[in-house]
């Protein structure tokens, strides 16, 4: 079975992460959409422009052949900006930038039971934070 025969969960999910930005901040924006697919294991990274002092919100849902994925927030240097690695299927967080440059985003794979699993990650920019971690 592939990957995309799993039905329409991600656009689903996205809607769901913009409802919980939107809950605690009416202002905040959607500023990237990210989609693709890993095995088992395999990491995807995505370039990310942030602005100092601006709070962002981060999210990374996979679809139903999918158990566990986790998202990372790297700087510029590769220190871990930011990261959940729980074992589940939602992974999310927000930070405000304390410095204006390109960050990485990357989407860990742990669980998959097809060959390919499908993602996507959401970064939301807005004027207040909406997680409390």
């Amino acid at each position: 079975m592939q990957a995309f025969e799993n039905g329409p969960w991600l656009p689903e999910a996205q809607k769901i992460n913009h409802d919980i930005v939107h809950r605690k901040d009416a202002q905040a924006r959607q500023i990237h959409l990210f989609s693709g697919r890993a095995a088992k294991e395999q990491n995807q990274s995505h370039q990310v422009q942030l602005t100092a002092g601006k709070y962002y919100s981060f999210f990374a849902d996979c679809d139903y052949s999918c158990s566990d994925i986790d998202l990372t927030l790297k700087s510029a240097n590769g220190r871990v900006v930011k990261e959940n690695s729980d074992d589940d299927d939602f992974p999310m967080f927000g930070w405000r930038a304390n410095r204006t440059g390109s960050y990485t985003l990357t989407v860990t794979m742990p669980k998959c039971s097809t060959e390919q699993c499908e993602y996507s990650s959401q970064v939301f920019m807005g004027t207040k934070p909406v997680f409390n971690r």
